[in-house]
Parts: structure tokens; sequence; C-alpha cells
């Protein structure tokens, strides 16, 4: 049986859009293959992402829906919080947990196609900031498939293919036009029969399905970490994936190191505010209930409670404001 590479992913973050404007466009109409794209970004812009690109694109672009068949010479696009999966010949939409901060995230598409279609598969990792999609490439690479990446020179964001790079430090790197000529070299070409995937690529991929999310199941995939999940606060367990260091946890929410920084440094802002806001209403309560103290003792007493958390308010606010955080 002669297999032919039939199936590309792409997965793109902060100026991913405009990657993928350019790289659609540079892509003919009559292209053997199927595209599907994860693209972060807000649930506005993703409702009408497929609006946007189809202009600049000869093959029709679709909005993806659960069940909906894969065909060739498509272009399907995840939509708003969904993970987006591939199954044997159909689109799989799955509110799983959140990889990387993001839902839908790349790695989950990458991952099935690593699954269905392994050496049938080409991933491509565009322009974007932190680390999602590295954990993916890898998984394709390991059943065959081709890895490319945007060269980071090329990137508006270099992050992210950086972070592919590392992962699969033998994948391909072009520019936007270098990308769409190997895709249409690799579209249609024959190609080695798949690898069977690794069995925790199937673990996670299945836990990103809603299908598999015990403790233990998530217990084999790493050993535990000192850290907890920023998304519910349950334990991490550390995932060596080659070069990587992923973490999971039993919830089934997953991160790359920078994106797990990014995730607790967002959760440390949440609870300073939660903490300043505590400590101003607490002085704002104090004060209104040393004005109706019966004796001048008690109300001074109340008013001095309030200045001391008027003043670790204060502290608060001085933290918030030397915090060098910038959101991805």
């Amino acid at each position: 049986m002669t297999h032919v590479l039939d199936t590309i992913v792409i997965g793109g973050s902060a100026g991913g859009f405009i990657a993928l404007r350019e790289l659609l466009t540079l892509l003919p109409g009559d292209m053997p293959a199927t595209v599907l794209a994860v693209l972060h970004g807000s649930g506005d812009e993703r409702s009408i992402a497929h609006r946007l690109l189809q202009p600049y694109c000869a093959m029709p672009i679709r909005l993806a829906e659960d069940g909906m068949p894969i065909r060739r010479g498509e272009v399907v696009l995840a939509p708003a919080d969904r993970h987006m999966l591939m199954g044997a010949g159909h689109v799989h939409l799955r509110r799983g947990p959140r990889e990387n901060n993001f839902r839908p995230a790349i790695d989950p598409l990458f991952r099935s196609a690593a699954v269905q279609r392994g050496s049938r598969a080409a991933g491509v990792v565009l322009s974007g900031l932190l680390d999602d999609g590295a954990a993916g490439l890898r998984a394709m690479a390991q059943t065959g498939a081709k890895a490319l990446v945007q060269s980071p020179d090329d990137a508006d964001y270099e992050e992210m293919p950086k972070s592919a790079l590392r992962a699969v430090p033998n994948a391909e790197r072009h520019d936007l036009p270098g990308l769409a000529e190997r895709l249409v070299h690799y579209a249609g070409s024959p190609v080695a029969p798949p690898v069977a995937p690794p069995d925790e690529v199937r673990i996670e991929l299945m836990i990103a399905s809603l299908e598999k999310q015990d403790m233990e199941t998530v217990e084999k995939l790493g050993t535990l970490s000192p850290f907890n999940c920023p998304d519910c606060n349950g334990v991490l367990w550390e995932i060596e994936d080659g070069d990587l260091r992923r973490y999971r946890c039993h919830t089934g929410h997953a991160y790359g190191e920078a994106s797990l920084s990014e995730a607790q440094e967002a959760a440390l802002e949440r609870s300073l505010y939660d903490t300043l806001r505590a400590h101003k209403g607490r002085a704002e309560l104090l004060r209104r209930m040393a004005k109706t103290a019966s004796a001048r003792s008690e109300a001074a007493r109340l008013m001095d409670r309030a200045r001391g958390c008027e003043e670790d308010a204060a502290l608060v606010e001085d933290v918030l404001r030397r915090q060098r955080r910038v959101p991805a």
C-alpha cells in the first residue's frame, strides 16, 4: 500500500494570523492535502477568521464543526474554546482542559495528527509567544511526520518557533515563501509507512479528548513536582519529553515551562489584587465601626487597626507597581 502526505497541521499565536494569511496566499487551490490550523486569539477573532482569510486563499476555508468530514483541498480553522482534534476521517471538537494556557491549543491538534496520520502529516509552527506547539511537533516527528518551523528571524514573535526548534532540532526552518514551497512539494508525495505513536502521546491525546483523566493515568506520564497548577491548584506532574520539561495536573491542564511561568505570574497577580481588595475592604469596615463605637478607647483601637490595613494595602500596591510582567 502506497502512503502519501495528505495532511498539514499549522499552529500560530502572536503574529500567527498574518503569517498564516501570507502562507495560504502561496498555496494552490488544488492542494492534494487537508490543512487544519489553530490560531490563538479571542473568541471573536476566531469566529470570523475564516472569512477574513478566505480572500487570500485559493482553497475553501471552513470553521470546524464537530464531526465534519476531513476533505483534501480544504482549510479548516479551530473555533473558539474547543480543542480541534483529528479523528480517522473527521474532526472532533472537545472542551478539554486548557493546554499552555489556551483552548484551542496547538499541541492537541498536533498530537492527533501524530496518532491518526503519522508520516502522512506535516506540522508547521508559525510566529508566537511562549511554547505551545513544541511538544506536539515533537510527537509528530516521533511518528515520521514532517516538522517545519517558521524561521525565528522571519517571525514577528520568535519565542514559539524557537521553542519548537529546541523540541525538534532537525525540523526544517524556512521563511514563509520557503514553507509554502516545501508544503507544496510534500503534499501528495509518497511517504514511509506511519510509525506507531508512543503510548504517552496517545494518553495525552485522550486527556484532551476528555476520554481519560484519572490520577493513575497522569502519574504514568511523569514524576511529582513541587508546583501546583495555576488553573485548578492541583499538584503538577513533571514530564521529561526529550529536551522538553513539561507539566500536567490530574485535571489535565498542561504547560510547557514558559507557559507555566506565564500562568504562575498571572495567578500571582490575581492573588495580589484579591489581597489588596481584602485589605481595603477591611480598612473601610473598621472605620465605619469606629464611628459608631460606644467608647472612645474602642473607636481609637478600631481606627488603629484600620490604619494598619491601609498600610498593608499600600505595600501590596507597591508590589503591583514594581511587577515587570509583560502579558503574552
